[in-house]
């Protein structure tokens, strides 16, 4: 299996990494910085390119993986689906919900369309899920707190290019919001921008009401002067807890204070790519569409949409 990648930063430099660790030939790796493609040449001995189109053109990757700013998937996904490529589209779609529907439509003729929200794959989230549908019943709350500082990245404080804090960050959370309860009907939510170096929101509540009559909360700050991260949920029949995020102390428990499974949760976060990555080549040798698709990249910015909307209206916002 040869993949090439379109973006070698730093979410680029982990695929490059798990690519390495399961197998996968790097039929190419493209980027506009030298120093970059430098570095990745001399390490891993493989091609290099200024230009995507070049690169698909002349290795014939079987898929391609996209890691760059969000302001540039759209050009570069319907290029790579229109030419027939299986695409590993980094979270989130676009920069905006006008960019993640023209994807969505050319996505959507070839099933070949996989968006990198990684938490479907992750050893915690998939240990909760799976106690969700055999003992914990339905979710009626769920909630993530996460306070924390602004990355340190040239391009991620640009509206234009990052599309906001929520919606190039926090789409992981929606994403497991959708996956955990279902799809979301209202909207309602607060931005504000502290950091005056930045022209996206860097403080950001939201309250989500599920079709099913569920309910979702995330809190998020990239202002803290101090981190903390916590996440879980109350369905009919248990209680999850966590004192973390991708690793920590979690509880598992269900009626009459039975506990389920409680421990410290940790792995390489490699693993979670590893998953990722082995559903992607998948979906490609089996001609399938891939798990985690337009159709899920598609309900999370309407999702994003609807909160900066109600951010900027103070009004309850209805999806259709």
């Amino acid at each position: 299996m040869r993949i090439g990648l379109i973006g070698a930063g730093n979410m680029g430099q982990i695929h490059l990494r798990v690519m390495k660790m399961i197998g996968v030939e790097v039929a190419g790796v493209c980027d506009i910085k030298p120093d970059i493609l430098e570095k990745v040449k001399k390490e891993y001995k493989v091609p290099v390119y200024t230009n995507y189109q070049e690169m698909l053109e002349k290795e014939s990757p079987d898929g391609v993986i996209i890691a760059t700013p969000p302001h540039l998937h759209r050009e570069q996904a319907i290029y790579a689906l229109k030419k027939g490529f299986y695409v590993l589209l980094e979270k989130p779609m676009g920069a905006n919900l006008n960019d993640a529907i023209a994807i969505y439509k050319k996505a959507k003729r070839t099933n070949r369309l996989m968006v990198a929200f990684s938490l479907r794959f992750h050893g915690l989230f998939l240990k909760v899920k799976e106690y969700l549908e055999k003992d914990l019943g339905d979710i009626l709350f769920q909630w993530h707190i996460a306070l924390g500082r602004l990355p340190y990245n040239e391009w991620i404080g640009s509206k234009d290019k990052s599309g906001g804090m929520i919606n190039e960050n926090a789409v992981h959370i929606i994403y497991y919001f959708l996956w955990y309860a279902g799809d979301i009907k209202k909207v309602i939510g607060k931005c504000w921008t502290l950091n005056e170096s930045v022209d996206i929101e860097d403080n950001a509540v939201a309250t989500f009401i599920h079709k099913n009559g569920a309910v979702s909360t995330i809190m998020q700050t990239w202002t803290a002067q101090h981190r903390w991260r916590k996440w879980g949920l109350q369905a009919t029949q248990g209680t999850v807890t966590v004192d973390g995020y991708l690793e920590g102390e979690y509880t598992i428990s269900k009626k009459e204070f039975q506990i389920l499974e409680k421990g410290n949760f940790s792995e390489p976060v490699e693993k979670m790519y590893a998953r990722q990555l082995r559903h992607f080549i998948y979906s490609i040798e089996s001609n399938e569409k891939p798990i985690v698709n337009e159709v899920d990249g598609l309900k999370v910015h309407k999702v994003v949409n609807a909160l900066y909307r109600s951010s900027e209206s103070g009004r309850v916002i209805t999806l259709r």
